[in-house]
């Protein structure tokens, strides 16, 4: 039987950001309880589906293996 449930995989990203920003995200995850690289993802997928939903953000259709 297949499964129609797709694999997440994650992927890691460098980025580089001023003193400050990572001085004020490093408290806001300090405040939240979480870690400043868990903060970054989750403002990342945030963000997109801000994106996606406000039309900001098209994909062209990609085949899939069946």
């Amino acid at each position: 039987m297949k499964s129609n449930k797709k694999l997440i995989v994650t992927k890691r990203v460098s980025v580089s950001i001023p003193d400050l920003t990572h001085d004020k995200l490093q408290k806001w995850a300090d405040l939240e309880g979480t870690s400043l690289a868990d903060l970054a993802a989750y403002l990342l997928r945030r963000d997109v589906e801000i994106a996606e939903k406000e039309g900001r953000l098209k994909y062209t259709e990609e085949k899939t293996k069946e």
